[in-house]
């Protein structure tokens, strides 16, 4: 079972989109998409009451950003069965290939301090 949990491991990390996501990249579709409201560097965002990203952290548990960016921030990969997929409440709903997810992943989790 260990070696089973082992090569599922190594298979994740070897993923293209989790191996080669780029903090950089993040920053800049973060930019481009999330700027207007959001401050994606500095403490000040342009609208004042979206979350600055430098902060986004406070806002989910360790291991939580999956979570918090299914709530309706990002449009999911595939719509939903049945329904219409979560959306955030005063946020427009992003839609990212999955690599520019990785990226945009990778950039948040680079704002979070190290624990």
């Amino acid at each position: 079972m260990r070696s089973v949990l082992l090569a599922l491991g190594a298979a994740l990390v070897a993923s293209p989109a989790l191996a080669q996501a780029s903090p950089e990249n993040g920053e800049r579709i973060a930019q481009r998409a999330c700027g207007g409201c959001h401050a994606v560097r500095g403490t000040k965002s342009p609208l004042p009451d979206a979350p600055p990203f430098a902060r986004l952290h406070e806002r989910y548990r360790k291991g939580g950003l999956d979570a918090l960016l299914d709530e309706g921030m990002l449009a999911p990969p595939l719509p939903p069965e049945e329904g219409a997929p979560r959306t955030h409440p005063r946020m427009p709903m992003a839609k990212f290939d999955d690599d520019q997810r990785a990226d945009l992943k990778a950039y948040l989790q680079s704002l979070e301090p190290r624990r």
